[in-house]
């Protein structure tokens, strides 16, 4: 049994020894948006995902599909597969040494509901953080970690292929300890 190390963020300081208490996590479902009445499977996977997936969503996974489509393959998804493996070296690199990465969700404050859809660079821009980690293809969590101008700060918390425990157990102490998971930003 290997012992957590947070590394040099000082979130050892701030959930002190719980991290190594933790013997169970509180459970959590997730479900997925699924219409109301199906004719068929067809029907399923089309319905659920017109009704669930909003306009950004959309937006992006055609951005997906173009890049995808034949004569666009090897200027983008060649070129990208061979960045990620470098991306993926870089984090296997820093898990040789921690357990969990720690890193802000996203460089800015979120903006207002509505407010970046005439401009998708600027909502593209706000997931910078997030996109190494989707890029690996390793798991990690966000958790609330404070207030800046009375709006919410997210913390990510990084971890190992398949260490989705260590991540869980980290956010889970962090989230004892520091308890932003309880406020809430003024509407």
């Amino acid at each position: 049994h290997r012992r957590l190390e947070i590394g040099d963020f000082g979130l050892r300081r701030l959930i002190g020894g719980h991290v190594e208490e933790l013997r169970e996590l509180p459970p959590r479902l997730i479900r997925p948006h699924r219409t109301a009445r199906p004719d068929d499977i067809i029907d399923l996977y089309a319905t659920s995902r017109g009704e669930g997936f909003g306009a950004e969503v959309k937006r992006r996974i055609m951005i997906g599909t173009y890049v995808l489509s034949a004569g666009y393959y090897d200027a983008y998804y060649r070129q990208a597969q061979k960045v990620r493996t470098l991306i993926r070296r870089d984090f296997e690199a820093a898990f040789e040494k921690y357990d969990v990465l720690v890193a802000p969700t996203s460089p800015t404050v979120p903006f207002k509901l509505g407010d970046k859809m005439s401009d998708p660079v600027q909502m593209y821009l706000s997931d910078i953080c997030t996109i190494p980690v989707n890029i690996a293809g390793i798991p990690s969590i966000s958790v609330p970690a404070g207030f800046s101008f009375g709006l919410p700060i997210g913390m990510q918390i990084m971890g190992r292929p398949f260490g989705e425990e260590a991540i869980f157990r980290t956010a889970y102490a962090y989230e004892q300890a520091e308890g932003w998971h309880n406020l809430r930003a003024p509407l």
